[in-house]
Parts: C-alpha cells; structure tokens; sequence
C-alpha cells in the first residue's frame, strides 16, 4: 500500500512538473555544441530562427566571438562584450578591416544581440546572447543551419570594447539544432 501511494505522489510530481514546464529549462540549458579553444569555450545551439551563444574565458575584461571573416576580422559579424560591477556590457560590431571593427550602430546600422546576460566569477568573463541567422543588416553575416563557419575568439584584460586582445585563435564550427 505504501508503495502504490509513493508511485501515485511520484506521478503527480513528475506530472506537475511537465505541466509547469519546470525541469525542461535544466535540460535545455545542457543542449548546447561545445569547443573548447586554448581557454575559450565557446557553446552554440540553433533554436528556430535565432543562434544562441555562451562565450567564457579566463579574463576579468572582455571576450569575442565573430562569424565568418573574409580574412583575419574583416567582414566578420562580430559579438563582444564584458561585465562591469555587475552590469553586461555587449555590442553587436563588423569587422571594416583585416585589424579593426566597429559597431553596427555607429555604422548607421541595429545592434541586433538579443536575450543578453553574463557574469563574472573566479577570474572568467562569461556572456550568454542570441543573435538572428539572417537580421537582414548588411553587418551581420547570414548564416545558415547544417553549415560550417569560421569563428574568431579572443578576449582582452580591459572593461571596455576597444582595448587589443591578449589572446586570440580561430575554429570552425557547424551549426545544427541539437536535440
């Protein structure tokens, strides 16, 4: 009798739970493709029409991410950001130069970084951001599921969006919904 009421309280558990939607958030949060570059990690996931991004480094000051440079930044649609006693600080940029980038906005154009958090902790900068594959802004690359892409990853020791970085690498990532 015992067991047959912890079952039933169990299944009622579990059932208000599936209801609710609560658990399914823990899940999804682990649902992501993972690299790990010379102390960058980069996490990625394809969900509907959006790409949603987790960036950390060792660094107390800002790390990047960009998508499909021409040749070394140039071209590329490039994500950077920092905290900063507690507050996100992210910009949706382009690469104008092989060296050098600036932010959509100041190129009469929309920062298009969504759903942006991040944190600092133990010495590591981590931001969490969505941005769309196709904004239709001519700064971002257009970018498409199933395919591979460079991406460019660094970070810098400054709080702020236009110190030099300290570290930098490339990878090549594919973009695929991960269920």
């Amino acid at each position: 009798m015992r067991k047959t009421v912890a079952i039933i309280i169990l299944g009622v558990v579990i059932s208000l739970f599936a209801l609710l939607g609560l658990g399914a958030q823990s899940n999804e949060l682990v649902k992501f493709n993972s690299l790990s570059a010379d102390g960058i990690v980069l996490k990625w996931r394809v969900k509907g029409e959006n790409l949603d991004l987790v960036v950390s480094a060792k660094t107390t000051g800002w790390v990047a991410v960009g998508f499909d440079p021409a040749r070394r930044m140039k071209d590329a649609n490039i994500i950077i950001g920092y905290v900063k006693d507690g507050k996100v600080f992210i910009r949706d940029d382009f690469g104008v130069a092989t060296t050098f980038h600036k932010s959509d906005v100041s190129l009469k154009r929309k920062d298009n970084v969504l759903n942006l958090s991040g944190s600092e902790s133990k010495g590591i900068t981590t931001l969490e951001f969505s941005i769309p594959l196709d904004s239709g802004d001519k700064f971002d690359r257009k970018l498409e599921k199933g395919k591979t892409y460079k991406v460019l990853l660094a970070y810098g020791r400054e709080d702020d969006f236009s110190a030099y970085h300290a570290y930098r690498t490339t990878a090549e990532i594919t973009l695929k919904e991960v269920k």
